[in-house]
């Protein structure tokens, strides 16, 4: 029984080592790229929906707002001139709008809320996003002989515009969230 897990294991062995041969890495690099960035287009159209939603939001509330105090006025006469029924009928309807206004307020704080940290998930995945671009494009521009033709750590170090850019990006963020660079 140990000689065919052992022939088991090698076979596996030499199947998955096919495979890393047959796959090309730099272009599963530019696919994993792209899809980084299809996700962060869904993404931000999605925060530029929710921004839209929020500035509708608060058009609705302040129309109820206005509406509120022509009511408050009407309210105010029909009680000055002693007419019960209508003053019962405005008394009924500013409360349902105040109850309306009061759900749209938390809907707005709720969709606030949501926002907030879908730009936060944004912000990290997009630095992620630029530093995965940064890494594949060093890797194509590694030599095409391997590892033996880079120079390793003792050689000379080229600086990288991008790399410099990504830098200075998260120390920003990083300075914006009181922390330091």
């Amino acid at each position: 029984m140990g000689i065919m897990t052992r022939m088991l294991r090698l076979c596996k062995a030499d199947v998955h080592g096919v495979m890393d041969q047959l796959e090309d890495k730099e272009l599963l690099l530019k696919q994993y790229l792209r899809e980084m960035e299809a996700g962060l287009d869904l993404k931000t159209r999605q925060v530029r929906s929710l921004t839209e939603h929020l500035e509708q939001l608060a058009g609705r509330i302040s129309a109820h707002g206005q509406e509120a105090d022509k009511l408050e006025q009407d309210l105010a006469l029909a009680v000055q001139k002693e007419k019960d029924e209508i003053a019962r009928m405005l008394i009924r309807k500013r409360r349902t709008q105040s109850t309306a206004t009061g759900r749209m307020e938390r809907r707005m704080e709720t969709l606030a809320k949501e926002k907030e940290q879908l730009c936060q998930t944004l912000a990290e995945q997009r630095l992620q996003y630029e530093t995965l671009k940064v890494k594949a494009e060093a890797y194509g521009r590694r030599s095409p002989h391997g590892p033996w033709d880079d120079p390793g750590p003792w050689g000379p170090v080229e600086t990288d515009e991008a790399e410099i850019e990504l830098e200075l990006i998260a120390r920003k963020e990083a300075l914006q969230k009181g922390g330091t660079p």
